[in-house]
């Protein structure tokens, strides 16, 4: 076998390589979208979650704020033991 069937064949391989990577090229860049479309509804419902605790946070702050000036009403501030 000579050196330029040799090369002959490494140019068939290369361009069949070529030629499937270039078949699988619309499935490739499909499933990177595809990809980027779950990461980002992921980091949407991240950023909705933490404003959502955010958001229960400060109501129960805002409740216990309220609450508290409801039960402190002559001065005693706990449980009384007996």
């Amino acid at each position: 076998m000579d050196q330029a069937t040799i090369i002959g064949y490494a140019v068939g391989y290369v361009a069949a390589i070529v030629a499937v990577f270039l078949l699988f090229l619309p499935i490739i860049i499909s499933f990177g979208l595809l990809m980027l479309l779950a990461g980002a509804v992921r980091f949407v419902i991240l950023i909705l979650k933490a404003m959502t605790v955010g958001f229960y946070r400060s109501l129960v702050r805002l409740f216990r704020a309220f609450a508290g000036r409801l039960g402190h009403g002559r001065g005693g501030g706990g449980l009384v033991p007996h």
